[in-house]
């Protein structure tokens, strides 16, 4: 095992309340599961995206108990083989006592035809990464604790932290232990898991089993929840975006460089930013919600694209009458940037 540490505080321009700041790491710490190495691995299949003609997806083989792959992990047919399915098929290495296999193989005896590669060995003592950061002194907010369950293609298994205002905060996170957990709870999907309860800003908030940086219309009640503290709030309202649709959608067109031309849906909105009950504080702008017209969107990169957002135009250009055009430049605008990010343009072999 090795253990590294760094200090935080050295980099930082503003310590003022802070006395430590430091991170840690535990390197090459060994697995623990006792009972995978007594009676050996359970391998199942696991995977991301439906099967089906035209859909990418990829199924690979884990251990449902510990959550170590093989080395390689393989790669299945998606057609063939069902995420969960216990997987009972050769190894590489094995392969050529079966005949089938044999009848099956390509060059290279590891390569099925038609692109599909066998798992290889079962890595005999596999190892992970202990890690966290310890903050003494003034930290943000007022308290926080969390637990945090990861995905399938999360860098970390397991993290949580707690944060005690001005005492400090303790950070922990691991690198693949606790996979069985992270197989119990959390095994499909590719969004984090958090348990959190935090007093910040006024308001008490809490999340049960809510995805992590993720919040949907469609998640049930219980699984966000929120009580403020604000007295400003309680009589006046909270503050908050509000959108009222003016007029009727218009058809443009966004002019890009090279004659590059795309037809975008335009719609104007007056935005209200401020409190329900408090009308001479609030702050008023102009925003266009564009679409674009083609499914494809408009192409930002390799396998990129932008099919809706929103743009602010000017109090002169809606009492113009010229907001749309004025819109679609902004488009173009913000699609040069962004193709500039990705490299668009460089791959297009343009200067």
């Amino acid at each position: 095992m090795r253990w590294h540490s760094t200090d935080y505080l050295q980099q930082e321009s503003n310590r003022k309340g802070k006395f430590v700041h430091r991170g840690f790491w535990l390197h090459d710490v060994p697995r623990l599961m006792l009972w995978c190495r007594i009676f050996g691995h359970r391998p199942v299949v696991d995977g991301v995206g439906p099967a089906g003609p035209g859909l990418r997806a990829s199924r690979w083989v884990v251990c449902d108990r510990c959550g170590v792959r093989p080395d390689p992990q393989g790669s299945l047919g998606p057609d063939g083989w069902q995420v969960g399915q216990r997987y009972d098929g050769p190894y590489a290495g094995a392969e050529m006592n079966d005949p089938l296999m044999r009848a099956l193989l390509g060059p290279g005896n590891t390569v099925i035809k038609g692109g599909m590669h066998l798992p290889g060995r079962w890595p005999a003592k596999p190892t992970g990464t202990l890690g966290g950061e310890l903050v003494l002194g003034k930290t943000f907010g007022v308290f926080a604790a969390e637990v945090e369950v990861g995905c399938a293609g999360s860098e970390h298994t397991l993290a949580g932290h707690v944060r005690v205002w001005p005492f400090g905060a303790l950070y922990l996170n691991s690198e693949r232990h606790g996979a069985w957990l992270q197989r119990r709870f959390n095994s499909t999907g590719y969004d984090d898991r958090v348990i959190n309860l935090s007093v910040d800003g006024w308001a008490i908030r809490w999340q049960i089993w809510a995805k992590a940086d993720f919040w949907s219309r469609s998640d049930p009640w219980w699984m966000h929840g929120r009580v403020s503290l604000d007295l400003v709030e309680k009589v006046f309202g909270r503050k908050r975006f509000s959108y009222e649709d003016v007029g009727e959608p218009r058809t443009s067109m966004v002019e890009l460089a090279d004659d590059e031309t795309h037809e975008v849906t335009l719609q104007l909105q007056r935005q209200r930013l401020g409190r329900p009950r408090l009308e001479r504080r609030a702050r008023y702008a102009w925003i266009v919600e564009w679409t674009a017209v083609s499914k494809d969107g408009i192409p930002t990169g390799a396998g990129r694209g932008t099919y809706s957002a929103s743009v602010e135009v000017s109090e002169a250009a809606v009492s113009g009458g010229t907001w749309d055009i004025r819109a679609c430049e902004a488009v173009a605008e913000r699609i040069a940037q962004d193709r500039a990010r990705y490299g668009y343009r460089d791959r297009k072999g343009a200067s």
